[in-house]
């Protein structure tokens, strides 16, 4: 009995911490002065920081305070590879740069035990990945949930002479195929993925 107790305040408090983020947050434009992409960093623990978020150490409730609280969850999960939850944004600005920002948050079994008492959808895929989506009760619970990584895929397309100036050389340019590259930052938690076809996508965690 103590134990149903002490899930339901989780829970409780899980959904008001969500719900005071948003009611502080829907009407706030966001700040002129906010941390952009490429001033990323390494603490002195060896965290990566970008937008004032440490990976490995902040939470999606810190995320929304800063991009708001219009978020799309999903579950990825395929056989003999661990189960990834990732959280969408889907229409972001960063200091007037209009992006998506998707992050990827750090789930143990306790976590997926929860959600899975709060699937809204659950569809098979073509690739064969299991996609799971959630009620509002789910995305709530996942409001303290450490954030592992965060990508930034900006709407606008950045030139290499763009990125350069922005982000400087990078430390290694490994080429995936003809008209996909990976410039390295490891000083930075960085890397960013050049498509010639499609959207350049920065990808921050710890190296």
């Amino acid at each position: 009995m103590k134990e149903r107790h002490i899930v339901g305040y989780t829970l409780l408090g899980s959904i008001l911490a969500f719900l005071l983020i948003f009611l502080l947050t829907r009407d706030v434009e966001m700040p002129e002065n906010q941390a952009m992409p490429w001033q990323s960093y390494l603490n002195e623990q060896g965290q990566t920081v970008v937008f004032e978020l440490t990976m490995g150490r902040s939470q999606l409730i810190d995320a929304a305070r800063q991009f708001g609280v219009e978020i799309e969850a999903s579950l990825f999960e395929r056989e003999h590879i661990e189960p990834e939850l990732e959280v969408y944004f889907p229409s972001t600005k960063v200091g007037g740069i209009g992006a998506n920002i998707i992050l990827n948050l750090a789930v143990d079994a306790q976590h997926l035990e929860m959600l899975r008492k709060n699937i809204d959808q659950s569809m098979l895929m073509p690739s064969g990945v299991k996609k799971t989506t959630f009620t509002t009760t789910g995305e709530a619970l996942m409001s303290h949930y450490q954030i592992k990584s965060l990508s930034f895929v900006p709407k606008t397309d950045l030139s290499e002479e763009v990125m350069l100036n922005l982000f400087g050389k990078p430390e290694q340019i490994e080429s995936a195929s003809p008209s996909v590259s990976y410039w390295h930052y490891p000083q930075k938690g960085l890397r960013i993925i050049v498509d010639d076809e499609h959207k350049e996508i920065l990808e921050f965690f710890n190296q």
